[in-house]
């Protein structure tokens, strides 16, 4: 049977929660963080590396192994991404199974945010010129992507208990997709224009 006409590809792994996902509203299962304190410590995390930037005084050796870092980061997590992204488009298109996807997620979703980690902590040692206006934009896109992949992390949770997927949930997982790729491939090119 063609997968396009399998049934299990809108269909979620067996409810493991009361999740309803069908719905508008999508909580957070037991014994995760609540997205507002996940966001803000995100936030505050993000805003402290800025400000350790500016305080540093870094020489040329620093400088090159935290670039070397923050290479490193961007492969591993941005690599994790166009995965995750990939099986979901497939997901979305009915050529993949829910259950593809998020074991997919489960597997990457650790280098993800490794990556992430490693890209802000090693750019603190860049020494970033916080006064130019696409250092700005990238900083701002920085935050925006990491406070997204909290929101997937979140849709992951809740499609993961579910027996059938609204609309609405997939026009999120959609979005999430959307502004996670141009995110990642934006703040990838500032970078190197910053560079070149």
């Amino acid at each position: 049977m063609p997968q396009a006409h399998r049934p299990d590809l809108l269909r979620g792994p067996r409810r493991r929660s009361g999740a309803h996902v069908a719905g508008r509203h999508l909580a957070a299962p037991a014994g995760v963080v609540p997205y507002g304190v996940a966001a803000a410590v995100i936030t505050a995390g993000w805003a402290a590396a800025i400000w350790t930037s500016q305080h540093l005084q870094t020489g040329p050796v620093v400088q090159h192994c935290a670039l070397f870092v923050h290479l490193a980061s961007l492969v591993v997590g941005f690599g994790a991404v166009i995965t995750v992204d990939w099986f979901g488009a497939q997901w979305l298109l009915r050529q993949r199974s829910l259950g593809d996807v998020l074991n997919v997620i489960s597997g990457a979703h650790g280098l993800i945010w490794v990556g992430l980690a490693g890209l802000v902590l090693s750019g603190s040692f860049l020494d970033p010129d916080v006064e130019a206006t696409w250092t700005r934009v990238k900083l701002v896109i920085v935050l925006v992507v990491g406070l997204n992949g909290l929101h997937a992390h979140t849709l992951r949770h809740a499609l993961e208990g579910a027996d059938t997927i609204g609309p609405s949930v997939l026009r999120r997982a959609a979005a999430a997709a959307l502004i996670s790729q141009a995110g990642w491939w934006t703040a990838a090119l500032i970078g190197y224009g910053s560079t070149a």
